[in-house]
This record gives C-alpha cells, sequence and structure tokens, in this order.
C-alpha cells in the first residue's frame, strides 16, 4: 500500500510538471517551444512563438507581438508594421482505459513525461478486463508566425503598426515578463 501511495505522489508531480505554461523564451530548435525568428531582407523579419497544450492561443499570440517589438528595438528600428499574421492549432486526443482485472491479471495506467511531451502508457499483466472505462482527451497547441518590416520615423498610420517602445512595455506589464 505504502509503495503505491508513493507511485500516485511520484506521477502526481511528473504531471504537474507537463502542465506548465510555455515561458517566454528562445525556442533551442525550430519547432520547438519558445520564439524564433527569421531575416527575410534588411528590415524584415518572420517571428514565430510556439506554445504547448497549457499555453492559450492569446498567450501565443501576445508573446510573438512582445518578441517582435524587442527585435525592432534590437535592430535599431522604432517600429514595425505586420505584413502577415498566422496562427495555427495543432490538436491531439490521447485515450486512457482502466478497469478491473478479474482471474489475477492486473492493469496500470502512467503518465511518462519527457521534455517536449507526455505519453499515457497501460501496461496489463493477463488477466481478463472487466468493468472498464474510457475516456479521451484533446489538447491543443498554438504557433503564432508573424512577418514585420521594420522602421523609424514616422510611423504609418495604420492599425497593422506598432510602436515598438511601448508595445514591448505595455506586454511587458501585462504579462509580468521581466525585461531583456
Amino acid at each position: 500500500m505504502r509503495t503505491q501511495m508513493m507511485f500516485v505522489a511520484l506521477l502526481s508531480v511528473l504531471m504537474a510538471a507537463c502542465s506548465s505554461s510555455t515561458t517566454y523564451q528562445p525556442a533551442e530548435k525550430r519547432g520547438a517551444y519558445g520564439y524564433t525568428e527569421t531575416a527575410l531582407g534588411k528590415d524584415r523579419y518572420r517571428v514565430t512563438f510556439t506554445g504547448n497544450t497549457v499555453t492559450d492561443k492569446e498567450t501565443v499570440n501576445d508573446y510573438a507581438l512582445l518578441r517582435a517589438a524587442e527585435l525592432t528595438l534590437q535592430e535599431g528600428y522604432d517600429w514595425f508594421q505586420l505584413v502577415n499574421r498566422d496562427t495555427e492549432s495543432k490538436s491531439r486526443s490521447s485515450s486512457t482505459i482502466s478497469g478491473v482485472n478479474e482471474f489475477g491479471g492486473s492493469t496500470q495506467v502512467y503518465r511518462r513525461c519527457g521534455l517536449l511531451s507526455c505519453d499515457t502508457v497501460v501496461a496489463q499483466t493477463p488477466g481478463r478486463l472487466s468493468g472498464g472505462v474510457a475516456s479521451t482527451t484533446t489538447r491543443t497547441s498554438y504557433q503564432a508566425s508573424l512577418e514585420i518590416k521594420m522602421g523609424n520615423d514616422p510611423m504609418p498610420e495604420s492599425a497593422e503598426a506598432y510602436n515598438a517602445q511601448e508595445l514591448a512595455s505595455t506586454l511587458r506589464r501585462w504579462m509580468g515578463t521581466k525585461e531583456k
């Protein structure tokens, strides 16, 4: 019994580690969680932010805008204008089966988590499963991609043009992100 309680406690800790929102940081590689940028020309970039299944769509879009503002300032410009904007979603479903084994068998259902994802594992020893319950969970992750054109004063009078300093300050304050 004590071993089972320790197993459940360990499983809870592992699942909690898998369920935290993506932090605002550079991605380790393209497609990983975090932001990336690609130069498309002297004053044009593509900025992408990829979130995990716990990071909502609005936060992913805000992080992409924050990175665009920071990059604009880093490159010595005052403003940026959105040339193109796209948000993609990826959904993944997983099913969990739990049940009561008869005739000496047993079923264990647990989550195995790595750095980037978690898997549900069902381990069953021989016996006959009866009274089982199945459930399906769908998780969605988002990726925001912005193509931006940067410039210095005067800023275009467009709803898609942003003052980089103002936007970065506003988003950092609103999201509680540390300045770089």
